[in-house]
């Protein structure tokens, strides 16, 4: 799963999410814009680092859309929505993810973690924040999640027909630099 972080004008950000096995999601404009580190960019280290597979990120990796994504094509926007209030979940990890964002996010401001688990990742904080400082609207940031994706809820017949062949990443492991 490919997740792009694309900054916009005016203080204002959005998420897409790739996926191999379900159909390709967004929130736009996502929740939580900030100068150095989005809250979101935020729960998907939180997430990935963390191990939290119930979180937003972990859901979406699953074939969900963490109640609250929205397919890209607009077409499949009613049936995602009817299975939601069909299958009424709740993200397990999802407090947790809010807790440890916010922790990783005070952490990297007074650059100190109150654990040692916090401080190590004040590095990639401090590299994902001066890659989004530099961003000019439109570009983005893409991450990969670090594990498979799931298959928790039943693949949508459009999902099993775009399935395509597995991307392969570039850089760093679990990340992929572009810009868009």
């Amino acid at each position: 799963m490919i997740v792009r972080f694309v900054k916009r004008r005016g203080r204002r950000y959005g998420v897409y999410v790739d996926r191999d096995r379900a159909p390709a999601l967004r929130i736009e404009p996502a929740p939580g814009y900030d100068d150095d580190l989005p809250h979101d960019l935020l729960h998907f280290v939180a997430e990935a680092e963390f191990g939290l597979d119930d979180g937003v990120f972990g859901d979406l990796a699953a074939g969900g859309n963490a109640r609250i994504f929205e397919p890209v094509d607009s077409s499949l926007a009613r049936k995602m929505w009817r299975e939601k209030r069909r299958r009424k979940h709740t993200l397990p990890d999802g407090r947790r993810s809010e807790v440890l964002a916010h922790a990783l996010e005070t952490a990297w401001r007074t650059r100190r973690g109150s654990d040692a688990e916090l401080e190590r990742l004040l590095p990639m904080l401090d590299e994902l924040a001066a890659r989004w400082r530099g961003l000019r609207p439109g570009e983005s940031i893409e991450l990969t999640w670090p594990r498979p994706e799931a298959r928790r809820y039943p693949a949508t017949r459009d999902a099993r027909d775009r399935r395509g062949a597995p991307r392969a990443s570039a850089g760093a492991p679990g990340r992929r630099a572009a810009h868009s």
